[in-house]
């Protein structure tokens, strides 16, 4: 059972309408994107910064009731996510704006930059100090996208770097993405790749092997394909061993591939090192020191000890997990969900100390659980 504070390391927050950011970007694009000196549809539809989600996107009930989009309304934020789950933290990691995927690079960089504006003003001004966030990262061109950590990243509240979209089609470890990882380990800033690193949003990269999903079913279904290549890639290039403090988190790509993907590459490595010849160590030692994982989604296995059994057959990798909500998503877990489908001896590192440890936050006294809810979380743990 959780006896204290948790923290959830994934709520995508929003703005009520793009006119909110639109605002924060210069005149000169805002005129050409938005239509406002005459543009035709056909010339603004490359430079749209959101996209129309399937209508099982959202929880129904993470509506505001003035019909705002969901994730939008901080106090429907708080009552759901903050309040009811004893939530100590929240990493606000922004919904819509991960798609940005657009194909003009210095259209990218001023939205990006509006957007990141937008976020510090209006929500990490809240004077609830449990909110925190990521600075998006324009990853179409590199050197802005590290100068853009470097600008909001000393922002006391912002506590990690969030590359959205795959824009150069290449998988990360490639040196063309390594001033991004340079700038992310001087702020300290973790970096976090969002199911992958926006592949699933129709961007320029490739989805997943042997051509694109005909369907929601396929996408949902491949969502972790993206996932496996660049970890390989960032292993195998040796990210990890130029940049010795830079840190990951995987957001929203499942759990159970990992043990296979760690024996297969220590098992090539004993033959095809020479491919790799900067890399000191063996690769899962890379991954256990430099990788963490958000735990929504987790498969679904006919009975949780199979998943269980599944994840225990890689020492440590309870040391991995940080739990995350994953909220307003159709899919979001809750606590209760995640504490009956893990062991009950993780649930300290999975809630609290992992996440707390991969962002350097001190460690808090815990609070009190709100009446009844340990009980139920119990009550979850044991069905």
């Amino acid at each position: 059972m959780i006896d204290g504070s948790l923290i959830d390391t994934d709520v995508h927050h929003s703005w009520r309408s793009e006119a909110d950011v639109w605002a924060y970007i210069p005149r000169q694009w805002r005129e050409l994107a938005t239509g406002e000196l005459g543009g035709s549809l056909r010339v603004t539809a490359p430079y749209r910064f959101s996209y129309r989600r399937r209508p099982a996107g959202v929880r129904l009930e993470a509506y505001p009731l003035n019909g705002d989009k969901p994730g939008s309304d901080y106090n429907l934020l708080r009552e759901q996510v903050l309040d009811r789950h004893h939530v100590e933290r929240a990493l606000l990691t922004f919904d819509t704006a991960l798609n940005n995927a657009v194909p003009n690079p210095y259209f990218a960089q001023a939205v990006v930059r509006a957007i990141n504006d937008w976020n510090v003003d209006q929500w990490l001004t809240n004077p609830d100090e449990r909110l925190c966030s990521v600075v998006l990262i324009p990853g179409q061109l590199p050197e802005e996208a590290a100068a853009e950590i470097r600008r909001i990243g000393r922002h006391p509240r912002v506590v990690g770097a969030l590359l959205g979209w795959n824009a150069l089609s290449k998988p990360l470890g490639h040196p063309l993405y390594h001033p991004i990882y340079e700038a992310a380990a001087e702020m300290g800033l973790p970096l976090i790749l969002h199911t992958a690193a926006g592949e699933h949003a129709w961007g320029p990269a490739q989805f997943n092997a042997g051509g694109l999903p005909g369907s929601y079913f396929e996408m949902d279904n491949l969502f972790t394909h993206p996932t496996f290549h660049h970890l390989s890639s960032l292993i195998v290039h040796g990210a990890f061993e130029k940049f010795p403090t830079l840190r990951l988190l995987c957001v929203e790509c499942g759990l159970s591939w990992v043990p296979w993907l760690l024996w297969n590459l220590d098992d090539h490595y004993q033959v095809l090192r020479r491919e790799s010849i900067w890399l000191k160590r063996w690769p899962s030692e890379y991954f256990h020191e430099h990788v963490r994982f958000a735990t929504q989604p987790l498969e679904l296995s006919p009975r949780p000890e199979q998943l269980t059994e599944a994840l225990e057959s890689m020492a440590g990798l309870e040391d991995l997990l940080c739990y995350s909500s994953d909220y307003p998503h159709w899919d979001a877990d809750d606590p209760r969900y995640v504490a009956g489908r893990l062991p009950r001896s993780w649930h300290r590192k999975v809630f609290y100390d992992n996440a707390r440890q991969l962002f350097r936050w001190p460690s808090r006294a815990a609070r009190p659980v709100p009446a009844g809810m340990s009980e139920r979380i119990a009550e979850s743990t044991n069905q």
